[in-house]
């Protein structure tokens, strides 16, 4: 898939609408790792495969173990690919009294990240980061 560039664009400004909402909710970063070490905090991270290709655009993976159930951009406790990294990611806190509002401002910019893709005619495909990681892989090595 390669995204009209006008759905890259209306991406990145979802993503900074985002932001702004987080920042009005404000909930703390405890630098855990609960966002990026999926299998200590039985977390699933999901994405679109829109997000993805702007995600791997911006940050290409090389080296990257496609068996490894960490985020590949985890290094060091800290995101490597904050600025194209997708919803999900954005929405994950591990502040506990910041949850519900967080969950609810989550949903509403799916609904929206939906909406972005109807619009643009991109097929829907919601699936877990690394799967999309992993078949991005297997496609890039044939």
């Amino acid at each position: 898939m390669s995204a009209p560039p006008a759905a890259v664009a209306e991406l990145r400004a979802l993503y900074a609408d985002f932001d702004r909402s987080t920042a009005a909710v404000a909930p703390v970063c405890r630098a855990s790792g609960r966002c990026c070490d999926f299998p200590a905090w039985g977390h699933t991270l999901f994405a679109s495969a829109l997000e993805v290709e702007v995600l791997l655009g911006d940050h290409p993976l090389e080296g990257h173990d496609p068996a490894s159930p960490l985020c590949p951009y985890w290094k060091d406790r800290r995101c490597t690919a904050r600025g194209p990294r997708p919803l999900g990611c954005r929405a994950f806190f591990c502040d506990e009294a910041k949850g519900p509002a967080m969950a609810e401002l989550h949903e509403r910019y799916l609904r929206d990240l939906k909406g972005l893709h109807d619009r643009h005619g991109i097929p829907w495909r919601y699936a877990p980061l690394l799967r999309h990681i992993a078949e991005a892989a297997g496609a890039a090595s044939r």
